[in-house]
């Protein structure tokens, strides 16, 4: 890491140098097919299941927290405005997170979901909050939106089962705002008192030095999607959080190619998860 970190003081940007596709000025040359290396993979193993075909079912955190120190150490400085703490609807996860007891979190979504959680960010909250028993479950499929979980009964079979106190739906891959609204309507019909806390996306193929293109990119938060999923957070009841704005803001703030935090062409690397978890523990900010 530390070689490419080097490199990338040769390719710092300014905003008006900004361009659509990264891969035109990117200083990195990912395969074909797969991704770049880890420098530092997951070192801790947690329960794996696939519960039919392209749909996995596993536990988080997948990190210590002393790999998630070593990764945070490494990585890039950068700046973001923190997103304003938001209990409004998120009263039980507030309480349980402050006086003691259980919180089973649950995230459901796409690989930029999988790569949220692959973070750690559960132990750092676990961390922040230690009168809590935290743990997580992930519940994703490559592309996955709620247009999939919606489908064939998976909601009753797969996740009200695992009685979540707090679902996470994020990710790059939602296809419509219906599908979200049908998801949390079974969820609630399963599960009365989850709570659910609604994201916008981050990550992707879309350059975030480019504000224009980030507006138009069908996750943004910057965009339309930002705005109608906002809305629909207000109207079910749903906390909300917009990732997209603070992980454009990280990645700029630091003048390197977007690509240094990226392992393939659309998924974050070890340090590009760090940011999204940054982004998330503001978020939950004592």
């Amino acid at each position: 890491m530390k070689k490419i970190i080097n490199l990338t003081f040769l390719v710092c940007l300014a905003p008006s140098l900004a361009v659509a596709d990264m891969m035109k000025d990117s200083p990195l040359k990912f395969p074909e097919k797969g991704a770049l290396k880890a420098k530092w993979p997951p070192d801790v193993k947690t329960e794996h299941k696939s519960p039919e075909k392209d749909y996995s079912i596993f536990g988080t955190p997948q990190r210590s927290l002393k790999q998630i120190a070593e990764i945070q150490a490494e990585m890039p400085k950068g700046e973001f405005t923190p997103p304003k703490p938001d209990w409004t609807h998120l009263k039980r996860t507030r309480r349980i997170l402050t006086e003691g007891g259980d919180l089973h979190v649950l995230a459901m979504g796409d690989s930029i979901v999988a790569d949220t959680m692959r973070s750690g960010w559960l132990a750092k909250l676990a961390e922040a909050y230690p009168k809590a028993k935290i743990r997580g479950t992930v519940y994703v499929r490559g592309g996955g939106g709620c247009q999939h979980y919606k489908e064939e009964g998976r909601i009753q079979k797969n996740v009200v089962p695992l009685k979540p106190d707090l679902l996470f739906i994020g990710g790059i891959s939602q296809r419509d705002i219906e599908a979200i609204r049908d998801c949390i309507h079974q969820l609630r019909a399963g599960l009365p008192e989850v709570e659910i806390l609604l994201a916008t996306g981050a990550f992707g193929s879309t350059d975030p030095r480019d504000a224009e293109a980030m507006a138009k990119a069908k996750h943004s938060g910057t965009g339309e999607y930002g705005a109608a999923l906002k809305k629909l957070a207000a109207e079910q009841r749903c906390a909300f959080l917009d990732m997209t704005t603070p992980w454009m803001e990280y990645i700029r703030s630091t003048k390197l190619h977007p690509h240094i935090f990226y392992r393939d062409r659309v998924h974050a690397n070890e340090i590009g998860e760090q940011i999204l978890s940054k982004i998330l523990m503001e978020f939950f900010k004592p």
